[in-house]
């Protein structure tokens, strides 16, 4: 495995050891019906689906906000094209260019 998924797997043993703490229950438990588990997961898919949204609200925030600095940089200091700034300015604008896509 990657160390990506050795990460992973890391990750599911904390939460499980978290889960048996506070629900005293591990997944192998028998207590809950298919519909039951089916609504466990729906509950969790809807978070994850507000936490991605949280972030790529923020993400996009964070865009505009650098975006704004770098034309304010551009038009305030009317930088030259070879210039050091000039390199700042293209490297900001690529990694614009990367975070957008």
């Amino acid at each position: 495995m990657s160390k990506v998924e050795d990460e992973v797997c890391e990750k599911i043993q904390e939460r499980a050891k978290v889960g048996l703490g506070k629900y005293g229950v591990t997944m192998e438990r028998g207590d809950l019906s298919h519909d039951e588990w089916l609504e466990h997961l729906q509950h969790e898919l809807m978070d994850a689906i507000v936490y991605v949204q949280r972030l790529r609200t923020r993400e996009q925030t964070l865009e505009a906000k650098l975006r704004e600095a770098v034309d304010f940089w551009e038009e305030r200091y009317e930088i030259e094209e070879h210039s050091d700034m000039s390199f700042v300015i293209q490297e900001l604008e690529a990694l614009l260019d990367e975070v957008g896509e």
